[in-house]
């Protein structure tokens, strides 16, 4: 997942900007590096491991800009996973920090083979109230994935971009981030991400044994 803003606010396991109902595998793990043009440039490292096939733990550091340097860590908890029955549910927090309250958000992510819809509501740490956040995905090919995602309120983005597997442990997210008002920046977020397993399991959660997880594990792609 990409950075959009000038403070580190997602885990990997997304779309370019907003959190989905899914979580890795258990050991499986994700580095990432983030970086977004928009008022200003951010650079942001982010890390996520999968935790019994239904959690998931990430710690991030933002290395730019030089007066926004700080770690934050994020956690997701998949609620409810009944395929073909249900959306997958899940709950988390990101852009948790020493003096930061954190992200809180709930989101549902549907399971189709070619088209994923995510909706939720996220507590966006520079509101004093919650917002919509929705997207869509949509498989062009085995190793394309064209994403849009929102997040409401005037302080935020709206995205269009593709996630591309570059191997089958690397993936790059490239996006276009058009501002919910006027007065606001349009910019570019840029993400690359390599996906591996820490330990192997011969269960994951809806994931096929033996394969390396998306980083985007929507739509049915190995690890959602």
């Amino acid at each position: 997942m990409v950075v959009a803003c000038q403070t580190a606010t997602a885990a990997p396991n997304g779309y370019t900007q907003i959190p989905i109902a899914k979580v890795f595998g258990n050991g499986v793990a994700d580095f990432a590096l983030s970086a977004s043009w928009l008022d200003g440039s951010s650079t942001v490292y982010t890390s996520q491991y999968g935790l019994g096939n239904w959690f998931e733990v990430g710690f991030d550091y933002q290395a730019a800009p030089a007066s926004q340097q700080e770690f934050q860590g994020n956690a997701k908890a998949l609620l409810v996973h009944q395929p073909g029955r249900l959306p997958d549910i899940a709950c988390g927090i990101q852009a948790l920090a020493a003096h930061e309250r954190g992200e809180p958000y709930l989101v549902a992510t549907t399971q189709p083979a070619a088209l994923g819809i995510s909706l939720g509501f996220i507590h966006p740490g520079d509101t004093q109230r919650g917002v919509l956040m929705g997207g869509v995905a949509y498989n062009a090919s085995p190793k394309i994935q064209v994403v849009a995602d929102i997040i409401g309120g005037r302080a935020n983005y709206a995205t269009l971009g593709v996630i591309t597997a570059l191997s089958q442990t690397i993936s790059m997210n490239l996006a276009y981030a058009q501002p919910n008002h006027a007065g606001g920046s349009r910019g570019v977020l840029f993400n690359i991400a390599y996906t591996f397993h820490v330990l192997r399991s011969r269960r994951s959660s809806g994931g096929t044994p033996g394969t390396t997880p998306s980083k985007n594990p929507a739509n049915g792609a190995p690890g959602s």
